[in-house]
């Protein structure tokens, strides 16, 4: 007997097509992939001496900067202690730099380098590779879908208007800033 003919009803896919219900299923492929796509990254990123977690941090470094480390943590989804690991990574590799302000000795912001800006450019084209890889004989259209469903996604899971724009725009909301 099939291993899904033993689950309880609200685990069944009704159609047929998955092996459990839908719901249950695109979140365990989001995680599958996700965890294949950063396996593929990780080992070209090596050589940059980086990880996933360092691209993902220099990045919203570079696309940010100044970034306070509350934005790091907030748009890395990563929490501050473990961001703060990483940035100390980073500034040791010499690709990223803490400074202070005077008018707030209390905040750190983040820069990248020449050198962070030269590995980030580089680090951007294994990505690109892997992502291409990953939606191959995926037409524009259906990509534009799945992003548009992954949007409604955080939408539904976000309070946050500001962090939420910020997520989904990729760029600093400029009204609330201090």
């Amino acid at each position: 007997m099939p291993t899904h003919d033993r689950r309880a009803p609200s685990t069944l896919d009704p159609q047929g097509e998955f092996p459990f219900d839908l719901t249950t299923y695109i979140f365990h492929l989001f995680a599958v992939l996700s965890r294949h796509r950063e396996a593929m990254l990780e080992e070209a990123f090596r050589s940059l001496g980086l990880n996933v977690p360092r691209h993902r941090a220099l990045g919203v470094v570079v696309r940010l900067e100044p970034c306070s480390m509350s934005e790091l943590a907030d748009f890395s989804a990563v929490d501050r202690t473990t961001m703060t690991r990483t940035v100390d990574q980073l500034v040791a590799a010499g690709f990223v730099e803490r400074q202070t302000p005077s008018r707030d000795r209390r905040q750190v912001l983040l820069t990248a380098t020449a050198e962070g800006h030269a590995v980030h450019r580089r680090a951007l084209q294994t990505v690109y590779r892997v992502n291409r890889r990953a939606l191959d004989g995926l037409d524009e259209m259906t990509q534009r879908v799945v992003a548009r469903a992954q949007q409604s996604m955080l939408r539904n899971l976000i309070d946050d208007p500001k962090l939420l724009r910020g997520l989904l725009d990729l760029a600093r909301a400029d009204a609330d800033d201090d």
